[in-house]
C-alpha cells in the first residue's frame, strides 16, 4: 500500500461555493471540518483555508470563530453592492493567487468548489509535479474540472459525512472523531445577505475612494481573544 503519510497538503476551500451548492442541490448546509478532514486523511496538512464574502454589519463573526477555533485560517472579503445592484464579493482570482503561491509548499493541493474557471489553477500545479485534487458536490461541479483533475472526491457520496441536517446539526460523531456545526450562522456567511449593504458609489472626494479601495482589499480574520 502506498505510504502518503510524509505528504504535505493545503486545503482551499470556496465557501460561497459550496455553501450555494449544498443550499441548491439538497437544502442543506456544509460540514467544513469533516470536508477537512477526510482532505488530509493520514498526510500532514499544512495550511486549510476558507475564503469567505463579509458583511458590514459583521452577523457571520460566529461562522468565522467556529471555523478558526478547529484550525482553519480564514480569508474574508467584504460584500460590495453597487447602486445597479450589482453584487461582488468572489474568491476566483484571490484563491487562484494563493494557490500560485504557495504551490511548492505542498505536495497535494487540494480545492474545494466545483467551479470550472479553476481549471488553469489546476494545470498551474500539475506544472509543477503536484497532486491536483478536487472536493465538490458532482451535481454543480464543471465535468472539466471532474476530469482534469488527479484526484475527485464526490462529496454527494456521503452526504451523511459531509452535509449538516435541517436542524443545523451534524450527524454523531464516530469514536475519536470531532463534531462541531461549523454552520450555524451560514445563512449569514454563506449567503452574505447584508443588513446594511456595502454601496460604492461614484467617489467625489479622495477619501470615499480609499474607504472603497479598503473595503475591496482581502483580510486574514483574527480571533478575538
Amino acid at each position: 500500500m502506498l505510504n502518503t503519510s510524509q505528504r504535505r497538503i493545503g486545503v482551499f476551500i470556496d465557501i460561497q461555493n459550496m455553501y450555494y451548492s449544498a443550499r441548491n442541490i439538497y437544502g442543506q448546509k456544509v460540514n467544513f471540518l469533516n470536508i477537512v478532514k477526510a482532505a488530509a486523511g493520514d498526510q500532514q496538512l499544512i495550511r486549510a483555508i476558507a475564503y469567505c464574502v463579509s458583511t458590514k454589519g459583521g452577523d457571520e463573526l460566529a461562522f468565522f470563530e467556529a471555523l478558526h477555533s478547529v484550525g482553519i485560517e480564514v480569508m474574508t472579503k467584504e460584500l460590495l453592492e453597487y447602486d445597479s445592484g450589482h453584487k461582488k464579493g468572489d474568491w476566483d482570482v484571490g484563491i487562484a493567487i494563493d494557490v500560485v503561491r504557495m504551490c511548492d509548499m505542498f505536495d497535494v493541493v487540494v480545492l474545494v468548489s466545483g467551479d470550472g474557471d479553476y481549471v488553469p489553477v489546476g494545470e498551474y500545479v500539475k506544472s509543477r509535479g503536484r497532486i491536483f485534487q478536487v472536493m465538490s458536490f458532482r451535481e454543480s461541479t464543471s465535468t472539466r474540472l471532474v476530469d482534469f483533475a488527479d484526484v475527485y472526491t464526490n462529496l454527494s457520496d456521503d452526504k451523511g459525512r459531509y452535509l449538516m441536517a435541517a436542524s443545523g446539526r451534524s450527524r454523531p460523531a464516530k469514536h475519536g472523531e470531532a463534531s462541531i456545526d461549523l454552520t450555524a450562522v451560514e445563512d449569514e456567511a454563506g449567503a452574505a445577505a447584508p443588513k446594511k449593504p456595502v454601496v460604492a458609489k461614484k467617489a467625489t472626494a479622495p477619501d470615499e475612494k480609499e474607504k472603497v479601495d479598503q473595503a475591496r482589499k482581502p483580510r486574514r480574520y483574527n480571533r478575538h481573544k
